[in-house]
């Protein structure tokens, strides 16, 4: 997937930026989260320490109260009167006593005990638990004062335990108390902002919770704590109602060896940190301010470094179809604007280096076609004579003279056989190779261009399998060019397979189109140089280590125009040509012909005019030191492993031309230079010629 360069910066510049702002919340949040957790388990225990010294505040009032009283001859006076805790009358005047004095301390618990520690009087407006006064009253008898916390069934109280002592003995005791429950609670709110419970045996006596669902919650975590308690306080979070409060439990202060008394401080978390929240909100909002500021800079930098890209872009893919002139408009002095002059420099370049090879490539062409011109009449003559020696119409030779003649003869074939590539190579290079489309049958065409390649493997051993099993038809061809194409494909397969090793042939319709393989179990070449090896501007061979050979002879070369020549012609049929190859497991050609495709070539009659593949969308040319890029200009393209160099090898007298440039009935070709004409073939005479 092509991804643009303007999503690339802005790949690289938004997200870092979003996750800088993202980290800094979350650090933010982290810390000021933390930070208020601490102060809010600091106040907690700050609040539990003013309970503790409230409590302790009231136990010294309490104390003192009872002192006081318990030393008031009035008071210690109705204890010493005769009788027991039973008699009515003492009770009565116990109780009138003690009343005259609660109305002045205001306590919840005013009782009052014999020496014996049986109660007399109760005068407040409650009472103590039976079971927890033994061990408040019983050491203030013994001559000891007790301050405690003492509970109920439901309730707790804080206590104060005075002997009260007549005439150096101690002659009963009184117990002044007051009750620790909502009204200390709510004292304690409104001192320390913090939600305060007490509880007793798994019952709540005093808190400023109003819902149930938080008093639940209270007594289920207390109930999770309590046997941590025994090492001191702890703070634990509840969340009830959609908040969290961090709570703080604890024993009552002096609650006495029976324990099963706590208390409980809360504050609440989310209203303690609602400034964080805040302080989020606002985080938030410059985290999408910076979101948006970030990706509109993105974009108009990316806009600003792209732009001048893509115009660039543009002018490559525009010099690449031949218009060196596209405007670039890129005005800045940047980089970007030196880059753009120095691309506009290198365009011009380009344009004169191109001009130079099409040049050349012309100049090639024309001489290619003089040259083979030229070359005929010499070569014609030279054959001639050599027939009439050779026949001894010139007159007796001997079998030396006979031994040079043939000789001559296969020169001269060689020479031939050079001429007619050359112009083949000349025609397809220059559009003029034309077509005589005729329907042939593609099984006997393969058989003619298999015969005509091993015709000339004298002396080897390649198997060559043709495979006529598939049934492929006929198609409209020229069936002279396509034997010559298929059979130089053969030839190299052979020429580049050891002894031992075989050549394929078969052919296939596949979705409309003729498919064409030959395959070798030949020496391959590399992927790389396979990519190539169709390219007329790239030479794969070592021209210096050229060696030639007039036979099919193992890894010999020629002058490289095989695979050319079966390119254009492939080319010129509608179709294209391609090969799979590696080194040391052969190669595979494969020619496509759409079936219909031959019509539309420019030279058959009645065809629409079409550009012809890649002879008009040639590759991008492969540029060569200044040294060598004319001789690859000049080159025909072609690979020194796998194009097809023709061997001048000798061939029988039976072996008879089957793929004539033209045949009668054609249009005819380019007539070729002054005093270049061709010999006329004597009618019923088929004149013999090395097979293509």
């Amino acid at each position: 997937m092509r991804i643009w360069l303007r999503w690339k910066i802005l790949l690289f510049t938004v997200p870092p930026l979003l996750a800088v702002a993202l980290a800094a919340l979350w650090t933010v949040q982290q810390t000021v989260s933390a930070e208020a957790r601490r102060n809010i388990d600091a106040d907690l225990k700050r609040a539990s320490t003013l309970f503790e010294t409230k409590l302790a505040e009231r136990a010294g009032y309490l104390s003192m109260a009872s002192r006081v009283i318990a030393e008031d001859p009035r008071f210690f006076s109705a204890l010493t009167l005769p009788g027991t805790y039973r008699d009515p009358q003492v009770r009565a005047t116990v109780a009138g006593v003690a009343r005259s004095f609660a109305g002045i301390t205001r306590t919840d618990l005013f009782e009052v005990y014999d020496a014996r520690g049986h109660l007399i009087a109760s005068v407040g407006p409650e009472e103590s638990d039976e079971r927890d006064r033994s061990a408040i009253v019983l050491p203030a008898l013994a001559g000891r004062p007790q301050t405690a916390v003492s509970a109920t069934a439901d309730r707790h109280y804080q206590v104060a335990a005075t002997p009260v002592v007549a005439g150096r003995r101690v002659v009963g005791s009184l117990l002044l108390g007051d009750r620790i429950g909502r009204k200390v609670a709510e004292e304690l709110r409104e001192l320390t902002r913090s939600e305060v419970t007490f509880l007793t045996n798994r019952v709540i006596t005093g808190t400023t919770l109003d819902h149930e669902e938080d008093r639940a919650a209270v007594l289920r975590a207390l109930g999770a704590e309590r046997d941590r308690l025994a090492g001191g306080a702890r703070v634990v979070e509840i969340r009830t109602q959609g908040q969290v409060r961090l709570t703080l439990f604890d024993r009552l202060p002096e609650a006495g060896s029976r324990g099963g008394s706590y208390y409980a401080m809360q504050r609440s978390l989310d209203t303690e940190t609602a400034f964080l929240r805040e302080i989020q909100a606002r985080l938030v909002e410059l985290g999408i301010l910076g979101a948006i500021v970030a990706l509109l800079s993105g974009l108009v930098i990316s806009q600003r470094i792209t732009s001048p890209i893509r115009k660039l872009v543009r002018g490559a893919e525009e010099m690449e179809r031949g218009n060196y002139d596209y405007p670039l408009e890129v005005n800045s002095r940047d980089e970007m604007g030196y880059l753009a002059a120095r691309f506009d420099v290198m365009r011009q370049h380009q344009r004169a280096y191109v001009g130079n090879l099409q040049e050349i490539a012309r100049l090639k062409s024309h001489f290619l076609s003089v040259a083979s011109h030229e070359l005929r009449t010499p070569v014609s003559v030279i054959r001639g004579y050599n027939d009439l020696l050779s026949a001894g119409l010139m007159g007796p030779t001997t079998a030396a003279q006979k031994k040079a003649l043939e000789a001559v003869g296969r020169a001269a074939l060689t020479l031939h056989r050079i001429a007619e590539d050359a112009t083949r190579l000349a025609q397809i290079e220059g559009d003029r190779l034309s077509l005589n489309l005729t329907e042939h049958d593609i099984g006997a065409l393969l058989w003619r261009a298999v015969d005509m390649a091993r015709s000339e493997a004298k002396g080897r051993s390649v198997e060559v399998i043709l495979d006529t099993g598939r049934h492929v038809g006929t198609a409209i061809v020229d069936g002279p060019r396509m034997t010559e194409a298929v059979a130089n494909l053969v030839r190299n397969g052979i020429r580049f397979t050891p002894d031992g090793g075989s050549v394929e042939v078969n052919a296939i319709r596949e979705e409309g189109m003729l498919v064409i393989e030959v395959a070798d179990s030949g020496i391959g070449i590399s992927e790389e140089q396979a990519k190539g090896l169709f390219d007329p501007a790239v030479m794969i061979r070592d021209s210096k280590h050229h060696h030639s050979s007039d036979t099919l002879e193992f890894n010999s070369e020629g002058l490289g125009l095989g695979l050319s020549i079966a390119r254009g012609i492939v080319q010129v049929h509608g179709g294209t040509i391609e090969v799979e190859s590696s080194l040391g497991r052969g190669s595979r050609f494969r020619i496509r012909i759409p079936v219909g495709a031959a019509r539309l070539d420019p030279h058959v009659e009645g065809g629409p005019h079409r550009p012809r593949g890649a002879l008009e969308h040639e590759p991008p040319l492969e540029f060569a030191p200044a040294d060598s890029s004319a001789r690859r200009a000049l080159s025909s393209g072609g690979n020194d492993r796998h194009n097809d160099r023709k061997a001048a090898g000798p061939r029988g007298p039976a072996t008879r031309r089957a793929s004539a440039p033209t045949q009668r009935g054609t249009r005819p070709r380019p007539k070729g230079p002054k005093g270049s004409k061709r010999t006329n073939r004597v009618p019923g005479r088929k004149r013999l010629r090395p097979p293509r």
